[in-house]
């Protein structure tokens, strides 16, 4: 597994402790995806969601405070256990992709990125790598990172309390 950490893309590692199986479950069972896919005060709804390659969704994540944000996407890679793919593109509530900056964005946040998740198995336990093509800092500043770190905490509560 590729470890080399680029400026270009957004880098988060974390350790679960639950097997690789059950770490992938959590993203890939629409049940379990419902309740921590949304930052902390956040939900997220999915209008269209088909987990498998070349499937395709369509979510509204519902933040109190700035609205919704739409976004739609396709699954590129789907490998059990190992590995998933997707795209995101910032879009309308009809599935439209629409410009970031459109929606009150940052305006270097780019349309469409493609999100790499990874699961290896280590001493009984998972190591997730997540990377995002878009600059890290950008996604700090944005709030794209920490909601990713907020909703890979929510996944580890789900995953303690199954």
């Amino acid at each position: 597994m590729e470890d080399r950490v680029s400026n270009n893309e957004v880098f988060i590692e974390k350790i679960f402790n639950a097997s690789p199986e059950k770490v992938f479950s959590a993203w890939t069972d629409p049940g379990k995806l419902v309740k921590w896919f949304a930052p902390d005060g956040c939900t997220v709804y999915f209008k269209k969601l088909v987990i498998e390659t070349g499937g395709r969704f369509h979510s509204c994540v519902t933040n109190p405070r700035f609205g919704d944000c739409w976004c739609i996407g396709e699954y590129k890679e789907i490998v059990p256990g190992r590995k998933i793919v997707f795209t995101m593109i910032n879009a309308d509530e009809n599935g439209n992709p629409i410009n970031p900056a459109e929606i009150g964005m940052d305006p270097d946040w780019p349309g469409q990125t493609l999100v790499t998740v990874t699961f290896a198995e280590e001493n009984g336990k998972t190591k997730m790598q997540l990377r995002q093509t878009v600059s890290q800092e950008l996604a700090k500043r944005t709030g794209a990172y920490p909601g990713w770190l907020q909703m890979l905490n929510n996944m580890q509560i789900l995953l303690d309390q199954n």
